[in-house]
């Protein structure tokens, strides 16, 4: 056999690098497209050095007299060569329509019919029975009987199951849910051929959603073919492998569930709800639920007298049901099988803990948490801190969650000169948009509200349903911490999954509750202290205010037009909050301050560069959003070298999710009120934990962040006065 020429290696370098992967996103060993980049750099790297070889033996060569006959037969040869690569890779690329889960979706407007699921079947080389509205699909150990004859019925049983009963089935959730996957596309492809009219206003082409269904289908097909080949290789005891979704998901309710009728939203703050098959023959958890979705769930939920073994108050049915239409508002994440060519190789040292249920081990599989079922997202966005959370959870390292660490300690970067490294175990991958000095472009806030560009700061308006206070005029400092689109996470136990997952639903807290809002980025002209006049704003010019308002002012009942509230998203601890805030003193004793300073110039381990960290200090609730409107001389000494936050802790420590609000008091008062709200475990009744400045009133607080009112909070404490 021939060895391929070099012309034929670069041309397979060009085709690879012709794959659909974006190179606006930062490939980390988390997201799904880790190994085909790594395998196209490699690629890369060994067509550079076969060229190096050849280029230095072919001017070594002694040409002679032959050299222009020589010169003449490589221009053919190049030619000839050439025009075979362009010809294959066009091919490769038309086939590449047809396989592989990029695809393009072309209509299908056939009818439904048997001999569609018959030829899915022999596609993966199942064998097929047909006898009129009934199909029989069988592998090596999986029989699946589907009827589409009225109602769709499907049966499952296994081959080597000597205990099963011919009468009843052997996964009953598993046939429901691929009676509801085909019941959807039967009813989208009859809409689509026009046997049945469509009513209402339809989101999707029927053709199109006819094909996407059947699409999804055949993925959940081969997915339990691929258990079928495990199962096979076991005999008996390889019926373990369809079970251990309803195995994990019985381990994790007996140890969460509580025996008191719960609500939905409160138990997803402490708990990831596992329920199997329900996007995927696999076993999914629900890691968050946005108010808006539980809403519409309690809303629309039929009355249950059936007791349900999660006392929740949706019943299980009707979530199962309901949730794949409301993607939009729910986190999910999926626990199944995948080869280990697609998952970036790690140091996974699954721990012995007691009372913890190892997951089935197979030598060409592993099992992987895939959050990309929501779209367009396609995954969870995360900051740089919580992933490295994910990391020490996943190489099985003690992680100390509740510490309120300085991110800057976690890890030194400075093996690899100017590139902040994604260093997860035994591989890395430099993050994208980085600058000379090592640090990050872009915020994690920015890739969550503003895609294509970055900004310092965002600003928002919240305005009062019930007009109860002036519009919120809010303004957000983007926490200097990279963002990166969590894809898949590389598991090996329960306890595994449920760290990964108390991670994830803490983050999914701030992504929600920031999404809420339409963030626009501060403009130039919002950053000027030029202060429009009353008569460019269309009011009365200042020398026509009336004695009424006069009069307003010096009673201090006068509203303002809008309430400036500046919002901070901590990376690391904050100083206790104990003391009012008073803008025109040096007691700022409680203050949430800007991002914090560096642990140490001599560790060299912090995670952002020296020219990032020397910043100059914004203070929320002062000199973040007060420009223009006031001016004040705050006489604060910002230097005191005890302030916890620069404190060096270890390398696997992070906060909790918290936001913190800053607002001034109502007049006549003078001084700022600062609220705090963390999310987590343990925070209280709702998940929730809320402090503010002394005097202000927060038992009432809680309860309205759960309903996702978290931005009225500065309004309601300025109504009360």
């Amino acid at each position: 056999m021939s060895h391929p020429s070099l012309l034929t290696a670069v041309h397979d370098v060009l085709a690879q690098s012709a794959l659909p992967v974006q190179a606006t996103k930062s490939v980390h060993p988390l997201s799904t497209e880790y190994t085909t980049v790594t395998a196209q750099l490699g690629a890369v790297i060994n067509t550079t050095h076969r060229l190096n070889h050849a280029l230095n033996q072919l001017n070594d060569l002694p040409l002679g007299e032959n050299a222009t006959k020589l010169v003449a037969l490589m221009k053919e040869h190049t030619a000839l060569t050439s025009s075979i690569n362009q010809s294959t890779a066009a091919s490769v690329s038309l086939s590449s329509l047809l396989r592989g889960d990029n695809r393009a979706i072309y209509p299908d407007a056939s009818p439904p019919h048997p001999a569609k699921i018959a030829e899915w079947g022999r596609n993966l080389g199942m064998e097929v029975f047909v006898d009129g509205s009934t199909t029989v699909l069988a592998g090596k150990v999986l029989v699946l009987d589907i009827d589409i004859n009225d109602h769709v019925a499907v049966k499952t049983s296994f081959a080597n199951n000597a205990n099963g009963n011919g009468n009843t089935s052997a996964a009953p959730e598993l046939d429901a849910f691929l009676a509801q996957e085909v019941t959807r596309w039967i009813n989208a492809a009859r809409r689509a051929a026009g046997i049945d009219s469509a009513v209402g206003h339809l989101r999707e082409d029927p053709a199109i959603e006819a094909a996407r269904r059947s699409r999804a289908i055949q993925e959940h097909l081969r997915y339990l073919m691929m258990l079928d080949g495990l199962a096979a290789a076991e005999n008996e005891k390889g019926l373990r492998w369809f079970m251990e979704p309803t195995v994990v998901s019985d381990h994790i309710r007996k140890q969460v569930v509580s025996p008191q009728m719960e609500d939905l939203d409160k138990f997803l703050t402490q708990h990831a709800l596992p329920l199997p098959y329900l996007v995927a023959p696999s076993l999914s958890f629900i890691v968050w639920l946005s108010p808006r979705g539980y809403l519409q769930l309690l809303r629309s939920s039929p009355p249950s007298k059936q007791s349900s073994m999660w006392n929740i108050d949706i019943p299980i049915a009707h979530l199962k049901t309901s949730m794949l239409d409301t993607l939009e508002d729910v986190t999910i994440a999926t626990l199944k099988l995948v080869p280990c060519t697609e998952v970036a190789k790690s140091k996974m040292d699954s721990s012995d803990v007691p009372g913890d249920h190892t997951l089935l081990a197979a030598p060409s599989q592993m099992w992987v948490l895939d959050f990309t079922t929501k779209l367009p997202q396609n995954g969870v966005v995360m900051c740089q801190g919580r992933m490295r959370v994910i990391q020490g959870i996943v190489e099985s390292r003690p992680i100390d969650m509740i510490s309120m660490g300085n991110m800057s300690s976690m890890g030194s970067m400075s093996s690899l000169g100017n590139m902040s490294n994604m260093n997860f175990g035994e591989f890395g991958v430099a993050s994208s948009q980085t600058n000379g000095s090592g640090g990050t472009g872009r915020s994690w806030v920015d890739l969550l509200v503003n895609k294509n560009s970055s900004a310092e700061y965002y600003t928002a308006t919240y305005k009062s349903p019930n007009d109860i206070h002036p519009p919120l005029h809010l303004r957000l400092l983007a926490p200097p911490e990279p963002g990166f689109l969590l894809q898949r996470v590389p598991v090996r136990s329960v306890k595994q999954v449920s760290r990964v997952l108390e991670v994830v639903r803490g983050q999914c807290w701030l992504n929600e509750s920031l999404s809420i809002l339409q963030w626009s980025p501060e403009t130039a002209v919002l950053k000027s202290s030029h202060r429009p006049s009353n008569v460019e704003q269309g009011m009365p010019p200042e020398d026509a205010a009336s004695t009424t308002l006069l009069a307003s002012v010096l009673a201090g009942t006068v509203a303002p037009q809008s309430i400036p509230v500046n919002v901070y998203l901590p990376s690391s601890a904050l100083s206790a909050l104990s003391q009012p805030v008073d803008p025109f003193t040096s007691q700022h004793s409680g203050l949430g301050m800007g991002p914090p300073a560096s642990a140490g110039s001599s560790s060299g381990a912090s995670l952002f560069g020296p020219s990032d960290l020397e910043m100059e200090m914004d203070i929320p609730g002062l000199s973040m959003s007060m420009g223009g409107s006031m001016d004040m001389d705050l006489g604060m000494d910002l230097s005191t070298p005890t302030d916890p936050m620069q404190q060096s802790h270890g390398p696997e420590t992070c906060p909790p999710p918290m936001i913190v609000l800053t607002s001034p008091m109502p007049v006549p008062r003078n001084g700022l009120v600062e609220i705090r709200i963390t999310s987590g475990e343990g925070h209280g009744e709702n998940g929730v934990w809320v402090e503010a400045s002394p005097g202000v009133e927060t038992g009432y607080m809680s309860d309205v962040v759960r309903r996702g009112g978290v931005w009225s909070l500065p309004g309601r404490v300025w109504n009360k006065g």
